[in-house]
């Protein structure tokens, strides 16, 4: 596996709609391509400077994953082994905008007529942050110096047409170490192409009384990507042994997964 790349002083954004950090403004955050050996297709993006002062952005491409927990891993593009950093061109990597402007930065995919480019789904994240020039002097020289402000992530995803396979697994429910309240379920995207899944928590005391449902969660997995769903049990749940039901819905040509197991809250 590749270098990861580490951002710890940027503040990072990224959600499927609208982003909208402080001063910049980017539409949208996902870009979809379905495309066949060969083919290419072109998409844009809108960068908007919504702050009083003159702004530069810079663009760059940069590989990804998601971790076991839903957490985003970053790698040098072009590495990892499901990237389409390689594919990807930008019409632009550099935008100066004046306040309240907007820019349109397009966005062309293109997969190369070759065997094998379409057998799995592939990705990249598209960055769009913000620079800041400073003038300094060094001695009779001006120079600049380039502080990162914000960054806002681009998922681009490109799954091929002939790739329709949807599957998902539930396995295991079972307690976070060092936690008494929190359980995790251990499930996995079995296909070939990404799924939005949600997962809920059903709890019934073996002894009587009211069963507790705790509020769904949603997220994404990629093919073949293993996930631990963890949920919090409420900090008031009455101690004793529960008949705990996890179940998975990846949407309606799904059909749902459950695990079921006891638990018990001392």
């Amino acid at each position: 596996m590749s270098k990861k790349l580490f951002s710890l002083a940027i503040i990072f954004m990224c959600i499927a709609t609208v982003v909208s950090a402080q001063n910049l403004g980017v539409y949208p955050t996902a870009l979809s391509f379905a495309l066949s050996r060969g083919n290419s297709e072109s998409q844009v993006v809108n960068i908007t400077n919504g702050s009083d002062k003159k702004m530069q952005f810079r663009l760059y491409l940069n590989d990804w994953i998601r971790d076991t927990i839903g957490g985003h891993e970053y790698y040098e593009p072009s590495t990892h082994p499901r990237s389409c950093s390689r594919w990807v061109t930008l019409n632009k990597n550099f935008v100066e905008l004046e306040p309240g402007k907007s820019a349109q930065i397009t966005i062309k995919l293109s997969i190369p007529d070759s065997t094998g480019v379409t057998d799995e789904m592939k990705w990249s994240m598209l960055f769009v942050e913000t620079v800041e020039e400073n003038t300094a002097q060094a001695s009779k020289n001006a120079t600049a110096a380039v502080q990162n402000l914000l960054r806002i992530g681009i998922h681009i995803y490109q799954t091929p047409p002939n790739l329709t396979d949807k599957q998902i697994k539930a396995y295991d429910i079972k307690p976070v170490a060092g936690e008494d309240k929190k359980y995790q379920l251990v499930c996995q995207n079995t296909g070939n192409i990404m799924i939005q899944c949600k997962s809920y928590l059903e709890l019934d005391p073996m002894g009587g009384g009211q069963k507790i449902k705790l509020d769904p969660i949603d997220f994404p997995m990629f093919p073949q990507q293993k996930r631990y769903v963890t949920f919090e049990l409420p900090a008031n749940i009455q101690k004793g042994k529960y008949s705990a039901l996890a179940v998975l819905d990846g949407g309606e040509d799904i059909s749902l997964e459950a695990v079921e197991s006891v638990v018990e809250i001392k």
